[in-house]
């Protein structure tokens, strides 16, 4: 970041801000306004997971480990667990019938992926029915019910996707849940056969309330690092022209532009975000938290809606709004950390353009 750059000279992008309040906090928090902020937001955080296919991945790792998981109190069934320390679990003809074909042995045993079909398939299922559903109404209550209205509720009141982008992101969002949905398949049932190199923890007692936030602050920062330079890097032009241009087309973004994109480059995204699971011992709840979070905030920033948020650290949806508008600036996602760090925040003295890469833009010609 360069030291000499005054405050002035960047665009502002103010976190943590809310709207005040003319009525008392619990008459507020009841009015049709803020419900439906609650359910349009409940909606995006579903329809997030559903882009990745983690909701079965996530039941099925607490199915899996329920005897152990405990959060506020310290655990009671020690005395379930065996010999080895295991904690018994039932079979899993309990919750899924178990086919009696030669997937249900041999080399898919081997890789503790019994039964992968049924975890693929559901996994699927689930993540289209809330791709559709949820997606299809959040289109509906800003695309089409408030069209006519933009100015309300936009970041560009003036520009509008295509008939054939919006076509397009949906077709890309469609294939890329097929990906995604497939990979969180295989992990659920990598997970619910006892996959060994998880690093997930469910007892808060086995490694204290103070590793416990220090490793979900870690969690939070790991993939937004990662989300960060992994971003930055699909903006060498290479990459940029081969895969990530394809997200790129979407110059004015819906909550489907979030999922729509070259399938290599999404599958990668999620890899990053599950690759922590395997480094260091994380807390289920940890886990889930950052999981949730990262896909609440990715759909809203894709949202085109103009919205704050009220975490301190978290910018404005116009702040990656501009990222699709101006291209090869502001690539963060959950701070401004690692933009400010690079100085790569769009700045007041300095054009961009789908041409200029690598995040500082061109400086502005001065007229005479």
């Amino acid at each position: 970041m360069d030291p000499n750059k005054s405050e002035t000279d960047g665009y502002e992008y103010p976190c943590g801000q809310v709207p005040k309040l003319n009525a008392t906090l619990l008459r507020s928090l009841f009015t049709f306004k803020t419900m439906a902020v609650i359910t349009s937001s409940i909606a995006l955080a579903l329809l997030g997971s559903a882009a990745h296919g983690d909701t079965l991945l996530f039941v099925v790792m607490l199915w899996r480990n329920w005897n152990q998981f405990h959060f506020f109190s310290t655990s009671i069934e020690k005395d379930l667990e065996d010999t080895t320390g295991k904690i018994e679990v039932n079979n899993a003809s309990d919750i899924l019938p178990v086919a009696n074909t030669s997937m249900s042995s041999g080399l898919l045993d081997y890789y503790y992926l019994k039964d992968i079909h049924y975890f693929v398939a559901s996994s699927l299922l689930g993540s289209y029915a809330l791709f559709f559903v949820v997606g299809g109404f959040l289109q509906w209550n800003y695309y089409i019910r408030q069209r006519n209205r933009p100015q309300d509720w936009k970041c560009q009141p003036t520009r509008f996707l295509t008939k054939e982008n919006e076509r397009h992101e949906f077709l890309m969002g469609v294939v890329c849940l097929l990906f995604n949905g497939s990979l969180s398949g295989v992990t659920s049932a990598y997970v619910y056969n006892g996959g060994p190199y998880l690093k997930v923890y469910y007892d808060i007692q086995e490694y204290g309330w103070i590793y416990f936030i220090f490793s979900t602050v870690a969690l939070f920062l790991f993939q937004d690092a990662g989300a960060y330079y992994y971003h930055r890097m699909l903006h060498f032009p290479f990459l940029y022209r081969n895969f990530h241009k394809w997200h790129h087309r979407y110059h004015s973004p819906t909550a489907f532009s979030a999922v729509a994109m070259h399938p290599v480059e999404s599958l990668v995204f999620q890899m990053i975000l599950l690759f922590p699971m395997v480094l260091f011992p994380i807390h289920f709840v940890s886990v889930v938290g950052c999981f949730y979070y990262i896909y609440y905030f990715g759909l809203v920033d894709h949202s085109g809606v103009d919205l704050t948020s009220i975490w301190p650290w978290q910018p404005p949806v116009m702040f990656h709004d501009d990222h699709h508008k101006h291209f090869h600036v502001n690539f963060g996602f959950n701070t401004l950390l690692f933009d400010r760090f690079h100085d790569t925040l769009r700045r007041k003295d300095r054009e961009y353009s789908e041409s200029f890469f690598y995040g500082k833009g061109r400086e502005l010609k001065k007229s005479n």
